[in-house]
């Protein structure tokens, strides 16, 4: 479908458009128009987005006397979508656990778990792309005291 431009009086066909913002070449993500008192979305040209975690991580340990258990990380990948990204790890069910690194693409999980003892979780990661779109997905935690009490 050919994009349709206004020179002047005369409507033309255009096969694509190209805008130099500062000198500087960028991609157009999407096409808004002004509509007298507000901008409407005409057209977006950015991938959909989606994303990927490792599906399930865990720690163990074998302390009698319990102590803090940290896992494997966690590694969570965007696709589509127009970089950079931001990341939000929380969680979705279980036992409350610390997050390393909450904000990043990349964290591990801990806890202090008793002897003979296992926390369970389910955490989430919200990627949003510097347009907005947001895509999330859930990894399982395991943090295991092997010990005997």
């Amino acid at each position: 479908m050919p994009l349709k431009v206004i020179v002047g009086t005369a409507t033309k066909d255009a096969a694509r458009l190209e805008a130099y913002p500062a000198t500087t070449a960028k991609r157009a993500t999407r096409i808004e128009a002004w509509n007298g008192s507000a901008w409407k979305l005409v057209q977006s040209f950015a991938p959909t987005m989606s994303l990927s975690v490792t599906p399930s991580v865990s720690g163990e340990s074998y302390s009698p006397s319990g102590g803090i258990i940290v896992s494997d990380a966690a590694f969570a990948t965007p696709s589509g979508g127009v970089g950079p990204f931001t990341y939000a790890w929380t969680r979705v069910s279980g036992a409350t656990l610390t997050v390393s690194t909450p904000n990043l693409a990349s964290t591990s999980f801990q806890a202090n778990v008793p002897a003979s003892a296992t926390r369970n979780a389910v955490y989430r990661c919200t990627a949003t792309d510097s347009l907005g779109t947001t895509a999330f997905a859930d990894t399982a935690v395991t943090l295991s005291n092997n010990s005997e009490a």
